[in-house]
C-alpha cells in the first residue's frame, strides 16, 4: 500500500542541477520546463496537465489518454513534473507489470533514471525516496532499497508507509529486531495492512 497525498508548499532548491551521466542514465534532462509537484503556486498548471494526460485509466495502467501506450502519457507528465508522486508510482507499476526497466519507448531512460531525476530535482522530497525504495525492494535489491528508504525516513519519519516498507526490507535482510521496531512504528502511525506483522509472527519474531 502506498499513500500518495500531495504535500503543499515546499520548493526544491536544485532545479537546474543534473544527475551525473552514467552508462545507463544520460544527463540531458531539461529542468527549465519543470515544476515541483508540492509547490502550491504550480497546482493549477499541474492539474491542467493531469486533466489531459493522467486520468484514472492512465494512473491504473488501463490505457493511454492521448497516446496508444499508457507510458506515453506518464512520460509526458514526468517530463514537466519530475517528482509527481502518483505518476512515479504508476511508472514503477508499469515496469513491474511489463517486466521491463525501460517502459517508455520515446526516451532511453530506465525507471531508475526517472527516479534519480526526481530525487535530484527535489532532494528534500521523501516520497520520491519511498517510491524508489519500494521499486528496488520489488527487484530484490534490498541493500539499495534500504538506503533509499532510510533517506525517506530522514525526511518524512512520521509516514507509516516508510516505516512499513523499511520493516519489510529489514525482514528480508533478516534483521528481525529492526523489522519489529519498524513494524510497531508503522502500526502506531496507522498503517492498515497486517502483512509485516504476519511475517514476523510466522517467523517467530513478533513480540508485543
Amino acid at each position: 500500500m502506498l499513500a500518495l497525498a500531495i504535500a503543499t508548499p515546499c520548493v526544491h532548491a536544485l532545479a537546474q542541477q543534473k544527475p551525473a551521466a552514467t552508462d545507463d542514465c544520460p544527463n540531458d534532462y531539461d529542468y527549465s520546463i519543470s515544476v515541483d509537484y508540492r509547490d502550491a503556486k504550480w497546482q493549477t498548471k499541474i492539474r491542467n496537465i493531469e486533466f489531459i494526460h493522467f486520468n484514472s485509466d492512465v494512473e491504473n495502467l488501463v490505457k493511454g489518454q492521448t497516446m496508444a501506450a499508457v507510458g506515453g502519457d506518464i512520460e509526458f507528465l514526468l517530463r514537466y513534473v519530475p517528482n509527481h508522486h502518483r505518476a512515479l508510482y504508476s511508472l514503477v507499476k508499469l515496469g513491474l507489470r511489463d517486466k521491463t526497466e525501460m517502459p517508455f519507448q520515446t526516451k532511453p531512460y530506465t525507471i531508475i533514471c526517472w527516479l534519480n531525476r526526481a530525487s535530484v530535482y527535489s532532494p528534500d522530497d521523501g516520497k520520491v525516496y519511498l517510491i524508489t525504495g519500494i521499486y528496488l525492494a520489488r527487484l530484490g535489491r534490498n541493500d539499495a532499497a534500504l538506503k533509499a528508504l532510510l533517506d525517506a525516513d530522514r525526511l518524512i519519519p512520521e509516514d507509516s508507509n516508510v516505516q512499513y516498507n523499511l520493516g519489510l526490507v529489514y525482514f528480508d535482510l533478516k534483521d528481525y529486531d529492526q523489522a519489529l521496531n519498524r513494524a510497531k512504528r508503522a502500526y502506531q502511525l496507522g498503517f492498515p495492512l497486517p502483512g509485516l506483522r504476519n511475517k514476523l509472527q510466522q517467523a517467530g519474531h513478533w513480540r508485543e
